[in-house]
């Protein structure tokens, strides 16, 4: 893509990103969809901050979790940094609620990447995620905090087990 294409495909994504007014479930799977890419696809992890509420919960494996919007910044650049070429491709996204109790929705992913850098799953391998060996579905709540729209908690089904079994490292 050249720098140019790069821009225009940012600008756009930061139009529908900037100043979110969901009035319908609609509106909630184009702001994610443009969000997810933003972040994953443009690496522009700051917009994190923007999103998610500071004592954000992500329950993720294993009964574990993620605490802080501080930790959802150091793990996305812990993957990032694995997979320097990672891109999030959507399959669905299905939204529902309201202005008033907030919005549920659950986005069903593809990642694309690359094993390029060391991590918690061992050196470099050159292996690649993509379609048909890492999927990821994960639910979101979304409430209207201080009259901003966050992520107050979510639930992802994200394996780090299946992730390092797809790159054939070692064991997390």
């Amino acid at each position: 893509m050249t720098p140019v294409k790069r821009q225009k495909t940012v600008d756009r994504l930061r139009k529908i990103v900037d100043c979110p007014d969901f009035k319908t479930p609609s509106d909630v799977k184009r702001f994610f969809i443009a969000y997810t890419q933003l972040i994953w696809n443009y690496k522009m992890v700051g917009t994190i901050y923007d999103y998610y509420l500071d004592d954000i919960i992500i329950h993720i494996e294993n009964g574990r979790d993620i605490v802080g919007v501080e930790e959802v910044v150091k793990d996305t650049i812990i993957r990032m940094n694995a997979m320097p070429d990672l891109k999030i491709k959507f399959i669905d996204i299905f939204a529902e609620g309201d202005e008033e109790k907030g919005y549920k929705f659950i986005q069903v992913t593809y990642h694309e990447g690359t094993s390029l850098g060391h991590s918690q799953f061992g050196p470099p391998t050159g292996k690649k995620l993509n379609y048909d060996n890492f999927m990821n579905l994960c639910e979101c709540l979304v409430k209207k905090i201080d009259g901003k729209w966050k992520v107050v908690e979510e639930w992802g089904s994200q394996s780090n087990k299946r992730l390092n079994s797809v790159l054939k490292c070692k064991a997390d």
